[in-house]
């Protein structure tokens, strides 16, 4: 019981922050755990030392952006709605 209890808290799903709105044409700058590999539609992207990376949203995005972590073998995968900017 305690080896899976361990098991549990070591295991624990790792998280993204995001500053900025998904909307056509928006800036975004993440952050999650230090040492994460960060794929923006299965594109890898850069990740700094402390975890901050950024991406850019098309002005013409018509479908949701796909982001998934990677972390020691454990992914998690965030699907985020873009909301449609009028120009």
């Amino acid at each position: 019981m305690v080896i899976l209890i361990c098991l549990l808290i070591t295991t624990s799903s790792f998280a993204a922050t995001f500053d900025g709105k998904f909307i056509q044409g928006s800036f975004i700058l993440g952050k999650t755990e230090p040492g994460s590999e960060v794929f923006i539609d299965k594109k890898r992207v850069k990740v700094t030392s402390d975890g901050f990376f950024v991406f850019g949203l098309g002005r013409d995005r018509k479908y949701d952006v796909v982001i998934t972590l990677n972390k020691d073998g454990n992914k998690q995968k965030i699907v985020k709605k873009i909301q449609k900017r009028k120009y």
